[in-house]
């Protein structure tokens, strides 16, 4: 979805954003399995804090219809404690907002800010985009930013980041990013591509975020024949009715945690605002199917 257009519908209405969010009670799809919402029974290869669980990562396009809400980000690392979060079309002010906050209350987290831009219904009419946080001992390497050749430009800047961390016992390469939404398939098409592309070199992988496409969609099939599969078992280029919505508004399935070389204990599906859940799920080397997804 277009940040931009979004930030100055909600500019005026963003005063009202409540200071905390109830924690909604829990509801799972008809043909899921719980799943197991427990740590990965995994020796953690890194020091980490004791309130993380060891290779957890979220995945959340943080904004949906409002904007700045730190509380939002801090209420949702508060309840799953994730090693990694991977954050799309987030203000910077809340992205620092939050991490300030879950230092002060005793969680270890830093944080590192991708590409964005401009947004006025940011505090500050600060940039609005990617971002990623961290449990303190998470190894950050080799961290890069890169713009797509092609967008749907001039008031959006799509790019994808990339880093190297440890998960599972094993060094993986992330790559976090959100595509042109709607009409724009030739240019979210050559999107994929190039994001298909730049993962190839690396044997274990992850790519998360908002893609702006379902998966039968012919625009992601880079992604498929590059080896990927969800952390959802029912999304998949075939199309298939089982597979969990991710986009509140409209039922379709746009974000994603796609893993190639791991595998993913489980599926967490938190819906929280008008635009799009939370998806979470915990990375382990252990072959084997992957459980149905839970919805919170």
């Amino acid at each position: 979805m277009s940040s931009t257009t979004r930030g100055a519908a909600t500019f005026v209405a963003k005063a009202g954003i409540a200071t905390s969010l109830a924690i909604v009670g829990l509801s799972t799809p008809a043909h899921a399995n719980p799943a197991n919402d427990t740590p990965a029974q995994t020796k953690p290869a890194v020091d980490l804090p004791a309130t993380v669980i060891p290779d957890r990562v979220m995945s959340w396009n943080s904004n949906g219809q409002k904007l700045s809400t730190p509380e939002d980000i801090v209420d949702h690392i508060k309840r799953f404690r994730p090693q990694l979060v991977l954050l799309q079309e987030s203000c910077r002010t809340e992205v620092r907002k939050a991490v300030k906050f879950l230092n002060q209350i005793g969680f270890e987290y830093e944080f590192k800010l991708g590409p964005g831009i401009v947004n006025l219904g940011c505090d500050g009419w600060s940039e609005n985009g990617q971002a990623i946080v961290y449990a303190k001992g998470t190894p950050i390497q080799n961290y890069l930013e890169r713009r797509y050749r092609v967008d749907e430009g001039p008031w959006e800047s799509r790019a994808y980041t990339a880093f190297t961390t440890r998960l599972a016992g094993r060094q993986v390469r992330v790559f976090n990013t959100q595509l042109s939404w709607g009409p724009y398939h030739e240019e979210r098409g050559k999107q994929v591509e190039e994001l298909a592309s730049a993962t190839l070199r690396y044997r274990t992988a992850l790519v998360a975020g908002d893609l702006n496409a379902q998966p039968s969609d012919k625009e992601m099939r880079p992604l498929w024949r590059a080896g990927f599969s969800d952390v959802d078992p029912f999304c998949r280029q075939r199309a298939d009715r089982r597979c969990n919505w991710t986009h509140v508004g409209v039922h379709k399935k746009f974000d994603y945690i796609l893993h190639r070389g791991v595998n993913s204990l489980n599926c967490i599906l938190r819906t929280v605002n008008e635009d799009h859940r939370v998806v979470i799920t915990d990375v382990t080397r252990a072959q084997g199917p992957r459980a149905a997804c839970s919805a919170t």
